[in-house]
């Protein structure tokens, strides 16, 4: 009775796996039979003007802009509730590139297996799905993610001087890591830092692309002071240049 009660726990277990990627998987070729022919209709997701929104069917919600100009990158507020002004700066970066993806429920909110919605570390999103399926329509593509903190929650003093934490999710920075940082400290100014070399938290190295990034991709982790996303959202030529560092 114990060999069976075991086996019947393990089946269950690797079904809820298998039911997960499956999720993924399909929401993954909905989404890339779509951008390769855009008339074709998606069973999750209401499509209007170029913006995706998520049905009821799609636990983890979300909200997808996407359009044929502009470069090959995706700009990405993935808590937009939580970080507040997160999501105009994304839509800056966006003016520059393909794709916008942002959350359309609050990180806290919970599943039914009460895991967090939370768009930076949740697997099976849409966000993920749309990511997988654009590295399959382009040759490669980057990834700005756009986040908040506070200075005074920091644990260190770097951490609590810092305007703007730039890394690429990893503890070594990549050379496009190191010319974004230098960018920004040239024309946005400020207190910018590098992850790795000049601060040590707010790296973004949990973050759930940091697996999941096609091997086609570059992920950029952005963190912003409230201080510096106040300043951006107040002037639109600081907003300009530092959506153009990222990009260029």
């Amino acid at each position: 009775m114990k060999i069976n009660a075991m086996l019947l726990v393990f089946c269950t277990f690797m079904a809820a796996c298998s039911a997960e990627e499956t999720s993924l998987h399909d929401l993954t070729e909905d989404f890339h039979a779509w951008l390769l022919k855009p008339n074709t209709e998606l069973t999750h997701f209401n499509y209007k003007d170029g913006v995706f929104k998520a049905k009821k069917t799609i636990t983890s919600g979300g909200e997808i802009h996407y359009k044929k100009t502009g470069n090959n990158c995706i700009a990405y507020a993935p808590h937009r509730y939580f970080d507040k002004h997160t999501l105009k700066i994304a839509k800056a970066v966006f003016a520059e590139c393909q794709v916008l993806l942002t959350n359309s429920k609050h990180r806290n909110t919970l599943d039914q297996s009460n895991n967090k919605l939370d768009f930076g570390k949740y697997k099976v999103s849409s966000a993920n799905a749309f990511i997988l399926a654009y590295a399959k329509t382009v040759e490669s593509f980057s990834i700005y993610q756009v986040h908040g903190f506070a200075k005074e929650k920091r644990k260190t003093l770097q951490g609590r001087n810092a305007d703007i934490i730039v890394s690429n999710g990893s503890k070594t920075p990549s050379k496009a890591t190191v010319k974004i940082s230098e960018c920004l400290n040239n024309q946005v100014g400020s207190n910018v830092m590098l992850f790795g070399s000049d601060v040590f938290e707010l790296g973004g190295t949990k973050n759930i692309l940091t697996d999941m990034a096609p091997v086609n991709s570059q992920f950029f982790h952005i963190e912003l002071s409230r201080q510096m996303r106040e300043r951006l959202i107040t002037n639109s030529q600081l907003l300009k240049q530092f959506s153009q560092c990222l990009i260029s």
